[in-house]
């Protein structure tokens, strides 16, 4: 996997659980998907779904997804991977956070759709992400699904787009998990970041 650092003020996640630091660095991987999975996900992704949003196309638990998965991530991270999945679907993703996820990283696995970047508003940090690259970050990061080298999200840049499809999945944040990922310390001066916090769908900036 390759870890790239975000070029960014620290900040803190607030949740029910407390508080936390966030993620300093995103991990990227690529691993070609079963041509059985990306059926599943051509067949999940068949919709026109509203531009913009990221929609559930179902949760589901597998055990050959997850050694699938787990077969592109680093052993630290392979053994905390959950065993709960989701589709998520969308055709463009302004920029928000999911702070609902607040004990775990998220990771998505592209499975189906155009080439797409996923784009960390905030950071200035860009994936290129086609078909069977995996991502993993800190779900408190701003972060959007943009079209190739878009600088900012507009809903008309996705009004005739293909549908992007991704199997989403959860990280445990156990003490290699964080160590990797640069999560530790409690800045006295960073910003706390929570479901509550508003962020600038267009630029991924905080408002």
């Amino acid at each position: 996997m390759e870890y790239m650092a975000l070029d960014a003020s620290p900040l803190l996640a607030a949740s029910a659980s407390g508080l936390r630091p966030l993620a300093r660095h995103v991990a990227q991987a690529f691993r070609t998907p079963s041509p059985q999975l990306v059926a599943r996900a051509l067949a999940v992704g068949n919709e026109r779904f509203e531009v913009g949003r990221v929609h559930s196309g179902g949760a589901w638990t597998d055990d050959g997804l997850r050694l699938e998965i787990g077969s592109g991530l680093d052993p630290g991270l392979r053994s905390a991977l959950r065993t709960r999945f989701e589709w998520y679907i969308c055709r463009g993703a302004f920029f928000h956070t999911d702070a609902h996820y607040s004990d775990v990283l998220f990771g998505v696995w592209y499975l189906s759709g155009p080439p797409v970047d996923i784009v960390f508003g905030r950071a200035g940090l860009r994936l290129s992400a086609d078909p069977g690259t995996l991502a993993v970050f800190d779900p408190f990061e701003v972060h959007g699904v943009l079209r190739r080298d878009a600088a900012a999200y507009r809903a008309d840049d996705y009004v005739n787009a293909e549908t992007s499809v991704f199997a989403g999945f959860e990280v445990d944040l156990v003490e290699p998990v964080r160590e990797r990922f640069g999560i530790a310390g409690l800045p006295a001066d960073a910003r706390v970041v929570s479901s509550a916090t508003r962020v600038s769908a267009t630029t991924g900036q905080f408002e």
